[in-house]
């Protein structure tokens, strides 16, 4: 995974966000609002951020632009996209309105939909991957920095804080020491988180495929996904609301009743959380608490 983008400070972490810079005009567009607040934090009030998807009742999988997304693509100086077939309805939207060089990508390569098993998963969630998180907000800090010279200094200082304290909770969730713990997944949302705590993921690859671009599980990989849901091999149940479909909810009741814990992550910021921040401090929080009730 790479960035691509044109191409720090010493503040503190608490002054992520924080912003002295000239109001620069800049228009900033993500896909969603996990780009918008990360964006945010690095220029503060110095230019506009907006997301597309900002409500946790949507799938951004499957998500379709509407008319005020194409008008605001067409105000907008800088358009951050997730990449990786995550959210073409971005990148598409850019290169209607001829902005293709205006776009801020965190995964390389073509941001399409590819329906067909090809044999190799990509896991498309790498805001979950916090140390590759604290990569893209420095990044970003210096590609804004190149847009608005005047506050290079300040996006370079906002930027930093904000890594570190994404390495803060990178660190937090290595030392959660998972080893000898696995999951079950039925989207795989949360698998670089729970990957890098030292879970084991016992998700098939070709049901997280599918359940990736919208297909029906396979029959047998779901009879296999509910026998790893009620047995004894999985410390917990990793859900996401957002994809839910009749067979991720027959598994998660399953679970449930085997008396499997189940823990939810979300695709978006979730209604009750302020920042990403907060976000991830809430996510490692519950992980932490299986990796304790396993001990015990």
């Amino acid at each position: 995974m790479t960035l691509t983008a044109c191409g720090g400070g010493g503040e503190t972490a608490d002054d992520a966000g924080s912003s002295d810079g000239e109001d620069t005009g800049l228009v900033i567009i993500a896909s969603t609002d996990v780009y918008s607040d990360l964006a945010e934090k690095v220029v503060g009030d110095t230019a506009e951020v907006d997301a597309m998807v900002d409500n946790p009742a949507m799938d951004p999988h499957s998500y379709e632009a509407t008319p005020q997304d194409r008008l605001s693509i067409e105000q907008a100086d800088v358009i951050i996209a997730n990449g990786g077939g995550y959210d073409p309805f971005i990148t598409r939207l850019a290169s209607s309105a001829d902005k293709d060089d205006l776009v801020y990508q965190v995964i390389d390569g073509e941001n399409h939909h590819d329906h067909e098993w090809t044999g190799n998963y990509e896991n498309e969630h790498v805001w979950y991957d916090l140390a590759l998180m604290a990569d893209v907000v420095r990044d970003f800090g210096e590609h804004m920095g190149e847009l608005a010279p005047e506050n290079a200094e300040l996006y370079a200082d906002n930027a930093e804080s904000t890594a570190q304290q994404i390495e803060e909770l990178d660190e937090r969730n290595r030392a959660l020491d998972a080893d000898g713990l696995s999951y079950l997944a039925t989207e795989p949302v949360s698998q670089f988180l729970l990957l890098d705590a030292g879970f084991e993921d016992l998700t098939e690859e070709q049901f997280l495929a599918a359940v990736e671009h919208g297909d029906d599980v396979a029959p047998r990989l779901y009879q296999d996904a509910l026998d790893t849901a009620t047995g004894e091999d999985i410390d917990m149940l990793a859900y996401n609301e957002q994809t839910e479909t009749n067979q991720s909810l027959q598994i998660r009741q399953a679970a449930e009743e085997a008396g499997v814990p189940v823990l939810e992550f979300s695709e978006t910021l979730p209604d009750d959380i302020d920042d990403f921040f907060e976000w991830m401090e809430h996510n490692i929080d519950q992980v932490q608490e299986i990796v304790e009730a396993a001990g015990e």
